[in-house]
């Protein structure tokens, strides 16, 4: 295929996925071989976790650019543009560039026969050598041991949370999940542990004590809400004070005091962060990384928020927060992903009494509008299927009163085809 343009790529991109997921890094060491072995040219924070490594990802990169350094971030899914998942202070990787890059490696890829997310990892880790970096944040793509992005050595790594999902693949019990996450923890290299069960407490604190690890745990950093709302955060670094989160949500706190300890260990490896910047970058987060669509507000009377909640414990954390919420009614425009445990997400969802409005997302793993429908009817939720997402964003804001709330959530999929039709009628651009 000749890659003259933007859309040839994202084909040959997206027709990779036919060799679906492979754990291991032999292909990953071979595509970054070729480029000349850009991983090693920039110092990196590796970021893992079953949910909140997005969030803590981008607080991290937002931080470090209010910092006034020169930040890469790879994070995935994207959720409008494919080109969102490698960004270089807040800005995403142009198209030309993107162009150039996968059509340098496509022989390689070819002969390896290397899967998606093998081939974007490697033109992210090349286009932040070339932009000369001072330092990139990585989220892993699923898991960590086996994971592409698992070639790095890092700084620092940070495991956010741990839950079952992907189990088919990482796990079906906690403890193996763990181990998958806790792959990423390198020898002489501190650890971040987010707060978890103890069952993957033991094992990321098995797996730190045999590579010389230090570990700080985030549930050891206390944090105090003050009378003005702001928050302050005691880490073993010190007291960080005045923090207004601009990422919003109370379990979000979690996810800022693993970025915050993050930082503090950064600091310890020759990055100086001033607290004024610490404070400004939590503040900032969605304008200095370009994160969306965590407790996103996309519309006022109706309230309409977007949040990408994809599994039941993620889903757990979100209805709390959306129960905080002052609302009338409820109504939710949902779609999963089939191989999800959505019966376990939708029993939850049920519990806030709303009006659902299945949809489907436009790739072929998602559950179908009528079976998300048929679930949700099974559970006892009131419920009606839509074709196409438009036309349920188009339902729920006429059926929603000016005190009302619509949720959107269930897959980064269902929230990105929905903000493409919102952000298309407000004319917004990303």
């Amino acid at each position: 295929m000749t890659m003259k343009s933007k859309a040839s790529v994202l084909s040959y991109l997206y027709g990779l996925q036919k060799f679906g997921i492979k754990l291991g890094l032999r292909n990953s060491e071979v595509l970054l071989q070729t480029l000349g072995h850009p991983e090693r040219d920039f110092p990196s924070v590796h970021v893992a976790g079953t949910n909140g490594k997005g969030s803590t990802s981008s607080m991290i990169a937002s931080m470090l650019r209010a910092a006034g350094y020169t930040v890469g971030l790879y994070t995935s899914p994207h959720l409008i543009d494919f080109n969102e998942r490698i960004r270089v202070n807040g800005k995403k990787i142009s198209d030309t560039a993107l162009i150039r890059y996968a059509a340098r490696l496509q022989s390689v890829i070819d002969e390896r026969g290397a899967t998606f997310f093998e081939a974007t990892t490697a033109i992210a880790f090349r286009y932040f050598a070339d932009r000369r970096v001072d330092i990139a944040v990585i989220e892993t793509g699923l898991g960590g041991r086996l994971d592409a992005t698992n070639v790095l050595k890092p700084l620092v790594s940070v495991i956010t949370t741990i839950g079952l999902d992907h189990t088919t693949i990482l796990g079906t019990t906690i403890g193996r999940v763990a181990r998958e996450k806790a792959g990423i923890i390198k020898r002489g290299v501190p650890c971040v542990m987010g707060v978890m069960p103890a069952q993957a407490q033991k094992v990321i604190l098995r797996c730190a004590v045999m590579n010389s690890s230090r570990v700080i745990a985030v549930e050891d950093i206390t944090v105090d809400k003050s009378a003005d709302g702001s928050l302050s955060f005691q880490t073993t670094a010190g007291r960080h004070t005045s923090i207004d989160l601009s990422l919003k949500g109370a379990f979000q706190r979690s996810n800022a005091a693993a970025a915050l300890a993050a930082v503090d260990l950064i600091q310890e490896r020759g990055f100086p962060v001033s607290e004024s910047a610490i404070r400004d970058g939590l503040h900032r987060v969605q304008q200095l990384s370009g994160i969306e669509a965590r407790l996103q507000r996309v519309g006022a009377r109706p309230l309409m928020i977007c949040d990408v909640a994809h599994n039941p414990d993620a889903i757990n954390v979100l209805a709390e927060a959306v129960a905080a919420i002052p609302h009338a009614s409820l109504h939710i425009i949902f779609g999963v992903m089939k191989d999800k445990d959505y019966r376990v997400m939708i029993r939850r969802l049920v519990l806030l009494r709303p009006k659902f409005y299945a949809v489907q997302a436009s790739i072929e793993r998602t559950l179908t509008a009528h079976e998300a429908a048929a679930a949700i009817r099974e559970e006892g939720g009131s419920v009606r299927a839509y074709a196409a997402i438009a036309s349920a964003v188009r339902a729920a804001r006429r059926a929603a009163s000016t005190d009302d709330l619509i949720l959107v959530t269930g897959s980064h999929y269902i929230v990105g085809d929905a903000l493409r039709v919102i952000k298309r009628r407000t004319g917004r651009k990303k």
